[in-house]
């Protein structure tokens, strides 16, 4: 009788460690990533971007990637804005120019069939176009 038991318990501890894992792994390859056909609503962001993988979570399962980049009119314009300039273009960045060298917060949103992400930080609207 105890030994039944023994393995009755241990089969479903077994049984709920592969649902676990199984969905874990099915919600890590399942993401989204922001393209030309995706629309963004928007969003405030105030966490930061996720360091092992470099995309940032905008909404279960919409992620960024660090393809977006600031535009070239709006770099010119904004070199004279020394806090938003550094935040992009800094020396210890890896993508300079990427969205995802930006600080939280932020609020972000895309209209759909269009490859420009806007971003509104510091009272100023940023316009970043997607690198092919």
């Amino acid at each position: 009788m105890k030994n039944e038991r023994v393995a009755y318990y241990s089969i479903v501890a077994i049984f709920f460690l592969v649902i676990l894992f199984s969905v874990r792994y099915i919600v890590n390859t399942t993401r989204i990533l922001v393209d030309y056909e995706q629309q963004i609503t928007p969003t405030e962001i105030f966490w930061e971007i996720n360091k092992s993988d470099s995309t940032l979570r905008i909404k279960e399962p919409v992620y960024l990637t660090k393809s977006y980049y600031l535009s070239e009119l709006q770099r010119e314009a904004f070199k004279d804005n020394n806090e938003i300039y550094q935040e992009l273009y800094h020396d210890s960045v890896p993508n300079k120019g990427s969205i995802l060298n930006l600080k939280p917060p932020f609020i972000l949103w895309k209209n759909n069939k269009n490859d420009t992400i806007r971003v509104f930080k510091n009272l100023k609207t940023l316009k970043f176009i997607k690198a092919y």
